[in-house]
């Protein structure tokens, strides 16, 4: 029984450790020639943001030379032009900019 307390604690950390853009607006969306991305919204992203990402708390990066980044790149410009809000997490790493918290899974709020 100890055992599931200690598993039940440690998923429930890895899962809040994360920053999370909670029905945010876009600001801006940048892409570079590389295919990297980074979208910032119009405030600091909630959760627990990596630490590696502290200069850049209101980002997330993606790379449109993946499948997973063309289809972040599409909901990120379609909630852009729309106006509509994103509820987006990260993933508490900085693997695609080494400044900015990369892009876990999210989608377009109405």
């Amino acid at each position: 029984m100890k055992i599931l307390y200690f598993l039940i604690i440690i998923l429930s950390c890895n899962v809040l450790a994360e920053g999370k853009a909670n029905h945010f607006k876009v600001k801006y969306v940048r892409v570079d020639k590389n295919g990297k991305g980074i979208v910032k919204f119009l405030q600091p992203l909630a959760g627990t943001p990596s630490s590696c990402g502290s200069s850049h708390n209101s980002d997330l990066a993606f790379n449109t030379n993946t499948e997973g980044g063309k289809a972040i790149f599409s909901i990120v410009l379609t909630a852009y032009t729309t106006g509509k809000k994103i509820q987006a997490y990260g993933t508490n790493n900085c693997d695609i900019y080494g400044v900015v918290e990369s892009w876990n899974w999210g989608f377009i709020i109405d």
